[in-house]
């Protein structure tokens, strides 16, 4: 089971800048990639998306994709929960509008379903943005609500909702004709259950109990991204982001990113992430005695992680490929089960365009 916190909004980015009015009619691109995730903790996930997008005789670009996880699992998680190690498919099949109402404004209107054999969630979101200063800077405006079935596998009398909702505004602005700067802040809202029907508390007395995490949870996050080219072929992206909720979670991500034209038709990408958080408020290794919140889910504990990756592109005439690969290391500080591990992302990549 994976919590999918759909995201709420598609903020401007300097590699897509143009708008739907400046796009032709008819024009188009249908892009296939198929990525793998393996890691220590014996954890396999395979991912093929399939995404495609068409521009309308209107100011219209709509898009469309379907994605399917294919999840194979022994984790300490799965096996804490006294159960073998599972595998199971996810699907999720979406689809956005973008309507451009003039030469400076456009919004967007999309919905996604995601399900697996014990979750089922529908999204929708809105956005908009608007030119500013003659096309040098670019306001965005978005919401997204989600609403989750969670079940619980070969138990059909297992069902919880969880709603959760958010909020983004951000602001782009370019400084010069070789630097972009951006900053936007989220404020999302989840109610209902937020735990894992598969998960339980064992106490020091040996009696075992059910995850109770809060119904409730607020977050917000400010981040913050600079992306300027050094000379005509290189370009330097660095963004931070700083989150917190009222579950006493608080953390700093950090990424660094460095694009090379290698020539007219091939580049290459490193980049650099790094991230670090304390455990919510209530997480606790182990508890001697029922609490009214309890959780030992490693993601609430105090934890980093370091990646590294690399990313080269081709870009054709009519068609695009690119191949990557990213290394991750996790360090959990007060999560006994699990003390680290290592994750491995490899993905293939081809776009084309008409």
């Amino acid at each position: 089971m994976r919590l999918q916190l759909i995201a709420v909004i598609a903020i401007w980015s300097a590699t897509a800048r143009a708008q739907v009015t400046d796009q032709e009619a008819g024009t188009g691109d249908v892009k296939s990639s198929l990525a793998m995730y393996a890691d220590s903790d014996k954890t396999t996930v395979v991912t093929s998306v399939v995404d495609g997008s068409v521009r309308l005789p209107q100011p219209v670009l709509i898009n469309a994709h379907a994605l399917v996880d294919a999840v194979s699992s022994a984790s300490v998680d799965v096996v804490s929960a006294a159960t073998t190690r599972f595998t199971e498919n996810r699907v999720e099949l979406g689809t956005t509008a973008q309507i451009g109402f003039s030469q400076a404004s456009e919004g967007t209107i999309g919905y996604t379903h995601s399900g697996e054999n014990d979750w089922q969630s529908h999204a929708v979101e809105l956005g908009f943005s608007r030119d500013l200063a003659k096309k040098n800077a670019k306001l965005t405006i978005g919401y997204g609500f989600t609403r989750n079935y969670v079940g619980r596998a070969h138990d059909p009398n297992f069902e919880k909702l969880l709603d959760i909702q958010g909020v983004q505004i951000g602001l782009s602005q370019v400084l010069d004709k070789k630097t972009l700067l951006s900053i936007a802040y989220t404020l999302s809202y989840a109610g209902g259950y937020q735990g894992s029907p598969y998960r339980f508390i064992t106490l020091m007395d040996g009696f075992s109990a059910p995850e109770s995490p809060p119904d409730a949870r607020t977050r917000h996050a400010v981040t913050g991204r600079a992306m300027h080219m050094i000379g005509s072929a290189n370009v330097i992206d660095a963004e931070y982001r700083f989150y917190v909720d009222d579950w006493g979670i608080l953390s700093h991500t950090a990424e660094l990113a460095f694009t090379r034209e290698l020539t007219n038709a091939w580049s290459l990408r490193l980049r650099a992430r790094g991230y670090h958080q304390n455990h919510a408020s209530f997480y606790e290794e182990t508890y001697t005695m029922p609490m009214r919140y309890m959780t030992v889910d490693r993601e609430l504990s105090t934890f980093w992680d370091g990646m590294v990756g690399a990313k080269l592109g081709y870009t054709g005439d009519n068609w695009d490929l690119d191949a990557k690969v990213d290394t991750t290391v996790y360090r959990f500080e007060d999560y006994a089960r699990l003390r680290g591990r290592v994750a491995v992302v490899t993905g293939l990549g081809v776009t084309w365009r008409w």
